[in-house]
């Protein structure tokens, strides 16, 4: 093998050895973040099971509002993430997304949160696009968000948000899930308790602070999905890398000993010439 086939070889695992330096760099950061998300998300989760608790003994039947009843135009709020590098987390999010538009018989558009996602939905029936608004999810952001929401609901005959998000299953596994937005579940309430001032008087402020809070539990739940799968994604990538620069060594090291033999060869075969035109001389 010539000397500048070898150069390559070595020029390679160098350039891998790089490469290999940023993807551990970009796990250790995407795990960084991720544990810090995650005691957020934690304590953000309590928050939600207590306002859960709360909406379940409000008596809904006899109100009505446009995010209780349920029927209107159609259209999926999507929630992707703003940078890639992740896998196909973002891939999965866009075609569950698709698949969803597919079953809507009244399809009005998509509201997409991230940069990857608004690329990806530019130019199908993008309503509304939120790029690079959050490192760490805000309910001032999920607040715009809901405002918007209800203002299709009363001003453009939506009645029904679906949600496409990145469901986190574990360490390992993060899901794309979809889930009813709008209409807002209701259930039958509980006799027993008594709210002051009544929910007939308080109904636009709840459902507009629980839409905001559930927009924000999506956006947090994607969020911690999308630092995992980063992190998956970096570690397979420097796994990848380092089996990489073990295949390189073995053929630099191969090729450099077939080279040094071949030399060697050349080298003895030249003596033996010399010596049989001495002895022929």
């Amino acid at each position: 093998m010539s000397r500048g086939k070898l150069r390559a070889i070595k020029k390679k695992v160098e350039a891998t050895r790089s490469l290999m330096k940023i993807t551990r760099a970009m796990e250790m950061v995407a795990r960084a973040k991720v544990r810090k998300l995650e005691r957020e998300f934690r304590k953000f989760k309590e928050y939600m099971e207590e306002l859960e608790r709360i909406k379940s003994k409000m008596d809904f039947k006899e109100i009505e509002h446009p995010l209780l009843k349920g029927y209107g135009k159609e259209v999926v709020l999507v929630i992707s993430s703003d940078m890639g590098l992740c896998g196909a987390f973002n891939t999965e999010i866009h075609k569950a997304a698709e698949e969803r538009t597919k079953e809507l018989a009244d399809f009005h558009g998509y509201i997409v949160i991230g940069s990857r996602g608004v690329s990806h939905f530019r130019r199908d029936k993008l309503l509304k696009g939120y790029e690079k608004l959050y490192d760490m999810p805000d309910i001032r952001i999920s607040s715009e968000i809901a405002s918007h929401i209800m203002s299709m609901v009363t001003d453009e005959n939506v009645g029904k948000v679906d949600v496409v998000y990145g469901k986190f299953m574990n360490a390992l596994i993060q899901r794309p899930r979809v889930e009813t937005l709008v209409p807002i579940e209701i259930s039958g309430g509980d006799e027993n308790v008594e709210f002051e001032p009544d929910v007939g008087k308080m109904i636009d402020s709840f459902l507009y602070f629980y839409l905001s809070s559930k927009i924000l539990s999506y956006m947090f739940e994607t969020k911690v999905s999308e630092y995992y799968a980063r992190q998956n994604a970096m570690k397979n990538a420097t796994d990848n890398a380092n089996e990489m620069i073990r295949t390189l060594t073995l053929e630099y090291n191969k090729a450099r000993q077939a080279s040094i033999t071949q030399e060697i060869i050349e080298i003895v075969n030249g003596a033996e010439a010399l010596k049989e035109i001495e002895e022929a001389g």
